[in-house]
């Protein structure tokens, strides 16, 4: 009985801190953050996500996946995230899918909408693509990733060539792919390994039918419902080698949900992403996986959704434009690993203020509710941007540290300053150029990480150059990591 109470008395804590949140949560709200290749390398740096946890991200911008992203976004590091990216080879973000002509897409559109635009008005385009590369770098200079990627598109067909090869042809009724089929081209609600086959869907006015096969004889059957285009449901029966499962999934205006059974096992893999919007004063977003101890096959989870069995994120955001453009935002994570009735919960409270010449943004993040937020972590930034007919400018400064209740104690801050340089042409191509100076003990002449962005953009040109550079214990300065990345657009 008294072992009972003791687990109890966590769990008490954990709800009673989930109420507060919750109550919080009816005043506040989230304003999304990208997710960039460069938010990545800042958050390893900064220790916010293990080496590990970074490449897992990087790797999977590489290949597009940003709705992956965006969840060990929330998961790795508690940052709500939206869906635009810069990644080279991010086909359904924002330059992944332009061609040589193409103007860069807005926030406001992704680059398939405007790509798609823009070939539908040049009729006599026959054939377009790109040939792009990306080059990681670690301290020493050697080579730690390298993709290369040659794609082309003719009329209806298109053909990738390196980090994924597939050939695609997509028709008004129906569409085949021929190779390495992924996630995208089965368009599933869960994440699934890369299969080598073929897989062909076809359309019947408001209903589907979809089929896989791969060489390692996994088979798919697939049909679905579409009703006017804002409401989708789909039904999939998977044989791989040894296993048999059933998959359910619906989308809809306001999010998607995807149940996963494997025939004889107790627990099924369930995925939901839900979201909602109320004009652009309140929006709100929740994510989560809850499963069992193993998990269908060819289902791909990453490894810290896979060893928990459940998590998720919420998210929500209220904006007053006509109070400074003032924005407010809460977000709320919580886990519970497997073997394990125990439950681990992250809370942040971000609020910004003021007019672009002077915009103030402050910060606290709870690392643990179920000991009470005995530690804390608050930071500040101060933004001033300023338009000068085709530049931007932006200077940055900001601290955090980090406050232990029981101790008493405060962490040597943080520090960090920042400038940016942002050319936008009237075709909407942009040229930027970043740089930051981080003292992560507020000791600069010891301990110093200085972090620079570029990247180019032309009609038949992209480029790109993330670097980092560290100084320790008031040695030299020496390099960290980098990462060029190139793409040729014809």
């Amino acid at each position: 009985m008294d072992k009972a109470k003791k687990r109890a008395k966590p769990a008490k804590k954990l709800l009673t801190a989930l109420a507060i949140w919750l109550f919080a949560l009816a005043f506040t709200a989230v304003q999304a953050a990208d997710v960039t290749e460069a938010q990545v390398f800042e958050w390893w740096d900064d220790g916010t996500i293990e080496a590990e946890e970074a490449n897992e991200m990087l790797s999977l911008i590489d290949e597009g996946k940003m709705q992956e992203v965006c969840a060990l976004a929330e998961i790795y590091a508690n940052e709500p995230c939206g869906t635009e990216s810069q990644a080279i080879f991010g086909e359904d973000e924002l330059v992944g899918d332009r061609t040589a002509g193409d103007a860069l897409a807005s926030k406001k559109g992704t680059g398939r909408m405007r790509a798609g635009k823009s070939r539908a008005q040049k009729p006599s385009r026959h054939y377009s693509g790109h040939l792009a590369t990306k080059v990681r770098f670690d301290s020493s200079g050697s080579v730690t990733a390298h993709r290369e990627e040659l794609q082309f598109h003719f009329h209806r067909a298109t053909l990738r060539l390196g980090t994924q090869e597939l050939l695609t042809y997509k028709g008004k009724q129906g569409e085949a792919h021929f190779g390495q089929i992924s996630t995208r081209e089965l368009k599933s609600a869960i994440p699934v390994d890369t299969l080598w086959g073929t897989a062909i869907a076809y359309t019947f006015g408001a209903f589907g039918l979809a089929g896989l096969i791969d060489t390692s004889g996994t088979l798919r059957a697939h049909a679905s419902y579409t009703h006017s285009k804002v409401f989708t449901t789909g039904a999939s029966l998977w044989k791989t080698a040894d296993t048999y499962s059933i998959m359910a999934q619906a989308a809809f205006p306001f999010g998607q949900v995807a149940y996963w059974q494997q025939i004889g096992e107790p627990a099924p893999l369930i995925h939901f992403r839900l979201h909602g919007k109320d004009s652009s004063t309140l929006s709100w977003r929740t994510t989560g996986y809850i499963h069992g101890e193993t998990h269908p096959q060819p289902a791909r989870l990453s490894p810290s959704i896979a060893k928990r069995r459940f998590w998720t994120t919420q998210n929500i955001a209220y904006r007053a434009k006509g109070f400074l453009d003032t924005r407010v935002s809460a977000s709320a994570r919580f886990l519970s690993p497997l073997h394990s009735d125990s439950v681990s919960g992250r809370l942040a409270l971000d609020i910004s203020s003021g007019p672009p010449a002077i915009r103030i943004n402050a910060k606290a993040t709870c690392r643990e509710a179920s000991d009470n937020c005995r530690q804390t972590i608050f930071q500040g930034t101060a933004l001033s941007t300023h338009e000068f007919n085709t530049l931007s400018t932006t200077l940055s400064g900001g601290a955090r540290t980090q406050h232990d209740r029981t101790e008493k104690t405060w962490s040597s801050p943080r520090l960090e300053i920042g400038a940016s340089v942002t050319e936008k042409n009237p075709d909407r191509h942009k040229n930027t150029f970043r740089l930051s100076l981080v003292a992560p003990d507020a000791r600069p002449h010891e301990n110093l990480q200085i972090r620079s962005e570029t990247r180019l953009t032309d009609d038949f040109l992209e480029f790109s150059l993330i670097a980092t550079f560290k100084k320790a214990d008031g040695g030299r300065v020496r390099p960290a990591h980098a990462q060029i990345s190139s793409k040729i657009l014809f």
